[in-house]
């Protein structure tokens, strides 16, 4: 957490003491969440199902190349996750329950102007799990995962409209490292079966809005 903090703070100061053009606001907003299963051998799983998800933070966007190429920095939380099922004692699916994953997060993307108003970003994030308390009997709580990692990190990819100080913005995240793992227990040889083992990654699709409280291009201007 503390390096996130650091990273965002360290940017910030040295915009703020150079003559950089940058912009700082905030962005909030809602999106689907998903979480990915896949094997070793390369099958995917589908017992997850998406769930809703929100997110909200600051920015800030330095300016690379005038009117085209852009640096952009934020630090936020989200909710990520999505339902499992829940199943009775005939084997059968009597529900879903929610998976919830809190993060403190922190992307850093390149940004393009292809149009007066529209942008193309891609990047990658970080981000620093809240929630993983184990319970008496040495799992995670609400957990279906056995989490092995209080980290995500993964890639971004979305398109941004602006209008004035309005921002909004439709971003895909995908973790390239797995948030979690479930081993498959061989009486025989009594041990986990590694090679067998599902790894769990997070999906998500936010739609943000966001303001530009403030920048210093007329600072640059005079």
């Amino acid at each position: 957490m503390r390096k996130l903090t650091l990273q965002f703070a360290f940017i910030f100061i040295t915009a703020i003491n150079t003559d950089a053009q940058y912009e700082i606001g905030y962005l909030s907003g809602i999106g689907i969440t998903d979480i990915l299963e896949k094997s070793k051998s390369g099958n995917i799983n589908d017992t997850y199902s998406e769930g809703l998800g929100y997110t909200i933070g600051s920015f800030i966007n330095l300016t690379l190349l005038k009117e085209h190429l852009y640096f952009k920095s934020s630090i936020g939380f989200s909710e990520k996750g999505a339902y499992y099922p829940v199943y009775g004692s005939g084997g059968n699916i009597v529900g879903k329950r929610r998976e919830n994953v809190y993060y403190l997060e922190s992307p850093f993307q390149l940004q393009f102007r292809f149009f007066p108003i529209f942008k193309i970003q891609t990047g990658i994030y970080n981000a620093f799990r809240l929630n993983m308390k184990i319970n008496e009997f040495g799992g995670y709580d609400d957990s279906y995962v056995n989490y092995d990692s209080r980290y995500d990190i993964g890639y971004t990819a979305g398109i941004i409209f602006e209008y004035k100080e309005y921002i909004l913005e439709a971003t895909y995240g995908k973790s390239f490292r797995s948030i979690g793992r479930v081993g498959y227990w061989n009486d025989d040889l009594q041990k986990i079966v590694k090679s067998d083992e599902t790894r769990f990654y997070n999906q998500t699709l936010f739609f943000t809005f966001g303001y530009k409280i403030f920048k210093n291009k007329d600072k640059i201007k005079d």
